[in-house]
């Protein structure tokens, strides 16, 4: 895992704060916090069913959670729902595409509905073409393309606005490791311009060897995050332990305290919510 600077220092430009969301009787995130900052590839990791959907979810706006706060790059979601997202980029985890279109015709329209000047959107277009080796692939229509490119389709397309936070689900799905060897390079140049990626991902030797810093999400909640020295000393496992064995002994150690991690509901009166009279504070 790469060492981060001095986080004192870092400006946050990702921030969930006590934020809770349930799907009727289960209850998906239990106040969760953390932070991301600009200029790092920020991991966010756990087992299946922690959470890490449902907060990505609510950070781009798909969800609507149902107490806590979000910020994005400053921006309250809730107060400014609009705003914030012109800073983002997102790729889900299960990509739909327009079938109808060409790659080039779909790239053009995601630049133009992200206001891109034209003649930035082709400059733009064949940059990640170039980068997600999908120049060939250019006038053809998405319904012929393979998983793989679709996602790197998809990629490009959170790209063309050159978003200052990128958030991707799951992106190394379907894509071969040539292709997976160009992503990370292309990440980390943008971590050099103090852009920021935000991405969720099972695969935990890619999250050491790419990420910054990480944060374990288990039951709802943010078990530990930092880099992995700091991971390695707070979980006791030992400087040569390695992400993997961080993350099962946390994640196991959590699992003996479940009186503790589980609350059947939030707390009343601590932060706003939604309901079905909107919004409360």
């Amino acid at each position: 895992m790469q060492k981060t600077s001095d986080e004192t220092a870092r400006t946050t430009i990702v921030e969930l704060a006590d934020v809770w969301k349930a799907y009727d009787e289960t209850q998906a995130l239990q106040g969760l916090d953390l932070e991301a900052y600009k200029g790092e590839i920020f991991g966010l990791i756990g087992p299946n069913g922690a959470g890490k959907t449902t907060a990505i979810k609510i950070i781009v706006g798909l969800l609507k959670m149902d107490r806590g706060i979000v910020k994005i790059d400053g921006y309250d979601i809730i107060e400014k729902p609009y705003e914030y997202k012109r800073t983002i980029g997102y790729v889900p985890e299960a990509v739909t595409l327009p079938d109808y279109l060409t790659v080039e015709e779909f790239l053009a329209y995601a630049g133009k509905i992200r206001n891109v000047p034209n003649e930035q959107i082709e400059e733009r277009m064949d940059h990640y073409l170039r980068i997600f080796d999908l120049e060939e692939k250019k006038k053809a229509l998405i319904l012929f393309l393979s998983r793989g490119m679709r996602q790197k389709a998809a990629m490009a397309s959170a790209l063309i606005h050159d978003p200052d936070l990128l958030i991707l689900d799951e992106p190394f799905i379907g894509i071969d490791p040539s292709g997976q060897h160009r992503i990370k390079e292309m990440l980390n140049e943008r971590t050099r311009k103090d852009k920021t990626v935000f991405v969720s991902t099972h695969m935990l030797d890619t999250a050491e060897r790419m990420c910054n810093r990480v944060a374990i999400i288990h039951r709802g909640r943010n078990v530990a995050s930092g880099n992995l020295k700091n991971l390695q000393g707070f979980s006791e496992t030992g400087e040569n332990a390695t992400l993997e064995e961080v993350f099962l002994k946390l994640t196991e150690e959590t699992d003996k305290d479940k009186t503790e991690l589980y609350a059947e509901k939030p707390p009343e009166g601590k932060r706003r919510g939604f309901g079905l009279f909107g919004r409360k504070s």
